[in-house]
């Protein structure tokens, strides 16, 4: 029977029930309204030592500063005066970075105080990093070569800097944990001389193509003394191989071992050993000056445009797990992934910043001035871009329309797709000269002139450069006009990687001449279709000129017929268009 007294307590349940039920609500608001401070991990301090090296230190160790502090886990202070530290001067720091070394003077040895400070330092919990060359000294003070395990012996050789493979031992430790074998243009020690059993974390192989496993050199190694650790790379001999990604994360999380005894900074996607995300779990991430294209947490393409750059670009740029770009590299901090600019235009600079404003935000004398753009982003995760831009001086008046219409396929199975540009330019002064850096034979000519137009500036990590010309010749072919270019390239895990360049057969000085450069000793790996390469172009007011390029990026192995055959359906394609 359903008495009062029972429908009382059922009553008297609900309410407790709906009572909890909104103290958990209100709770949960509470937790959402109230703003919940993070701490961010403490910042690490770190010492380098430096002053003296065989090597090139006055490189090096301003680009370890850069590399630590841009990290954003460590403050940097650097010591060219080791010889006046001492246990209570090096107390205030977690770890100690020597990029230091005395050879050939093998009979050097730093005063007592400071050889004991540092020996006191590391037994008490602090952390040591030696970098390659810094291990060749101190050869007198035993204690010091107990720590460093390894030197440059009585046998050590090397060869000439070419790319090694290095093939990663010591899996599960925390240093190398979750990192895959990669390649770095590195000097590799042979035989190098050894002070105590090594605790390899990677090995290098000594043979260039990566083929003969058996003959190996310890690349990284660690020990542990007292309370403190060290980590030694036998690699790093100079700002090229720094600049390797792969080198750079294992430093920087070497680093953080050796301070800490933990690491906890992420190995990025394209190095980690599990691979590139798999393949379909494409997703769009927008904002209001960026639109990028994602495989997992993994960037494929990302189009930039209103950035501090000051002008748009493609970056980064990644097939099939391989990253092709370089955004704004030391040597030209103007070179943007993939982008297209002029040199000149009516003798106003619109390629490079005036470096007297400081770097960033770019300051250009020349402004490229993106004031509309729209974007579609289609269901197959294809998407069109379209730009109007204007060329002007700062303060002055629009000497230039742009049209630009991007479009970039999707991506395919093997991780390839291609980026379609269609760019009208259209004079709206009496007179617009688009213009380059004159070549060598040319008044204030110079032996690096002639670039201006589509460009692409491949990553650091890449690496043996080869070609395919449109005629089958497999030259650089500097200054060759040809109506297609196909560069190719090794990525860090090995992978053969391109990218292809097609013209349109109606783009100005059609077939257009080649800037390429493909330097080793420093990773200058660009390419360029240059229409005004040989003469500058002048437009009248109200004249148009259209620019049409496919830049299909390959993952693999490609061949001149498979490229011929693409560029016929290029061209097929940008015709059918036209009709």
């Amino acid at each position: 029977m359903n008495t009062p007294v029972k429908r009382y307590k059922r009553t008297q349940k609900l309410f407790l029930l709906m009572k909890t039920h909104y103290l958990f609500l209100l709770l949960f608001v509470l937790m959402r309204c109230v703003p919940v401070t993070i701490e961010a991990p403490q910042k690490l301090k770190l010492l380098i030592l430096s002053g003296r090296n065989n090597h090139e230190w006055q490189q090096t160790t301003p680009y370890l500063e850069k590399m630590y502090k841009s990290s954003g886990r460590f403050d940097v202070a650097i010591t060219e005066m080791p010889d006046t530290l001492s246990y209570e001067a090096l107390k205030p720091f977690h770890a100690v970075v020597s990029n230091y070394s005395l050879w050939p003077d093998k009979e050097f040895r730093l005063p007592e105080k400071a050889e004991n400070g540092l020996i006191h330092f590391i037994n008490e919990g602090g952390g040591l990093v030696i970098v390659h060359a810094a291990s060749a000294t101190f050869y007198t003070w035993p204690e010091f070569q107990q720590l460093a395990g390894s030197n440059w012996g009585d046998s050590t050789h090397h060869g000439k800097i070419c790319p090694h493979k290095i093939v990663i031992k010591e899996k599960e430790h925390p240093i190398t944990k979750g990192m895959a074998d990669f390649w770095i243009t590195d000097e590799l020690w042979e035989n190098a001389g050894t002070t105590r059993p090594l605790n390899v974390l990677a090995e290098a192989l000594v043979d260039s193509t990566g083929r003969d496993a058996e003959n190996k050199e310890p690349a990284l190694h660690w020990y542990r003394h007292g309370k403190g650790r060290v980590f030694h790379s036998i690699l790093g001999h100079n700002v090229r191989a720094m600049k390797n990604s792969g080198w750079t994360i294992l430093a920087l999380r070497g680093t953080e071992w050796v301070a800490t005894g933990e690491v906890t900074m992420a190995i990025p996607q394209f190095l980690a050993s599990g691979g590139p995300p798999e393949a379909n779990s494409y997703s769009w991430k927008e904002t209001d000056t960026t639109l990028a294209l994602m495989n997992g947490l993994e960037v494929v393409w990302q189009y930039n445009f209103n950035t501090q750059e000051g002008k748009p670009f493609f970056h980064p740029v990644n097939v099939n797990g391989s990253t092709l770009t370089w955004l704004s590299p030391e040597d030209h901090p103007w070179h943007l992934g993939i982008w297209h600019s002029w040199k000149f235009i009516n003798g106003v600079n619109y390629w490079e910043y005036d470096q007297s404003e400081g770097v960033l935000p770019f300051h250009y004398l020349g402004i490229t001035d993106v004031r509309d753009i729209r974007i579609i982003k289609n269901d197959d995760f294809s998407s069109e871009l379209h730009l109007k831009l204007f060329y002007h001086e700062k303060d002055g008046l629009d000497l230039l329309e742009e049209n630009r219409t991007i479009r970039i396929a999707a991506t395919r199975e093997d991780g390839g797709f291609f980026i379609e540009w269609q760019m009208e330019l259209t004079a709206l002064q009496d007179s617009v000269m688009l213009n380059r850096t004159p070549l060598p034979h040319e008044e204030n000519g110079k032996d690096w002139g002639g670039y201006a137009g589509l460009s692409v500036r491949f990553s650091q990590d890449l690496f043996e450069p080869s070609f395919i010309n449109s005629d089958g010749s497999s030259g650089m072919d500097h200054g060759k006009s040809m109506p297609w270019k196909y560069y190719g390239l090794r990525d860090i895990l090995g992978k053969k990687v391109g990218v292809a360049i097609f013209t349109g057969d109606t783009n100005l000085n059609y077939p257009e001449p080649w800037f390429v450069s493909k330097s080793e000793d420093h990773p200058f790996y660009y390419v360029s279709p240059a229409p005004i390469f040989y003469a500058p172009h002048t437009l009248k007011k109200g004249e148009t000129v259209t620019l049409q390029y496919r830049m299909q990026c390959y993952s693999g192995e490609v061949n001149a017929a498979q490229l011929r055959q693409d560029y016929e359906n290029y061209l097929r394609d940008i015709n059918t268009k036209k009709e």
